[in-house]
């Protein structure tokens, strides 16, 4: 029966259950104490998740001086690759923020808080309150997001294309929630972009859309006028 352990996984984002590959277990030369009766071993470990599959690599020290009475044990370990540092998210600018609606401002700002302190769990679940409350104030209603997701497209909100992307982001946010699991910094970041696009979509680009249009109306306004002016009597 293969050999199984508890440590981080870096696509859960959190510790899970771990098959064990193949290990490797050395008599430390750079940590050993002196004392002969208490050895420190390293252990070098392939493991794969048996939750999602994904393979990683660790790295044990193993000793009594390294005596977690919490976690009940007796090692320090690194895990490879190691914990994502959340960079290069592109959030809405404060200035496409201030046209959101008062509460889905609100709300994005304290994800964005999320993202930067890499609550995933929060960050997963603020994401899909967010699509529960644009269906809110456009008044889409139905039985679940699922459905209010499809009235989004019916209703010309968004394009059919964003169906399934939105779709996905509903199924993120509800094994974030039922299953206290958080997803990994990549995919919250993939979650975040179909967000802002949304968002661009309904509340962004009309009122962009809109200031063209008048700045052209002004332009042809002003063009007449001074047609007009110019004209002699």
């Amino acid at each position: 029966m293969p050999k199984k352990t508890i440590t981080h996984c870096p696509d859960c984002a959190y510790s899970t259950n771990q098959s064990v590959i193949h290990t490797k277990k050395i008599l430390s030369k750079l940590f050993n104490s002196t004392d002969k009766r208490s050895k420190t071993y390293e252990e070098y470990m392939i493991v794969q998740c048996l939750g999602c599959n994904t393979v990683s690599f660790v790295h044990r020290l193993i000793g009594k001086q390294f005596h977690d009475e919490e976690n009940k044990r007796n090692y320090l370990e690194q895990n490879y690759p190691e914990k994502e540092i959340m960079q290069d998210v592109d959030f809405l600018s404060l200035e496409e923020q201030r046209k959101l609606p008062s509460q889905l401002r609100k709300l994005y700002e304290e994800i964005e808080i999320a993202f930067e302190y890499e609550a995933n769990l929060l960050a997963g679940i603020g994401l899909r309150m967010l699509i529960e409350a644009i269906c809110l104030y456009q008044k889409i209603e139905g039985g679940n997001l699922k459905i209010k997701i499809e009235r989004l497209h019916t209703n010309g909100i968004i394009a059919k294309n964003d169906i399934p992307i939105l779709d996905r982001l509903r199924e993120i946010g509800n094994v974030t929630a039922h299953e206290i699991k958080g997803f990994s910094n990549y995919k919250l970041k993939y979650a975040l972009e179909t967000v802002n696009h949304v968002l661009k979509s309904i509340y962004i680009l009309p009122t962009f859309q809109k200031k063209l249009a008048l700045k052209k109306i002004a332009t042809i306004i002003n063009g007449k006028t001074l047609k007009t002016g110019s004209a002699k009597p």
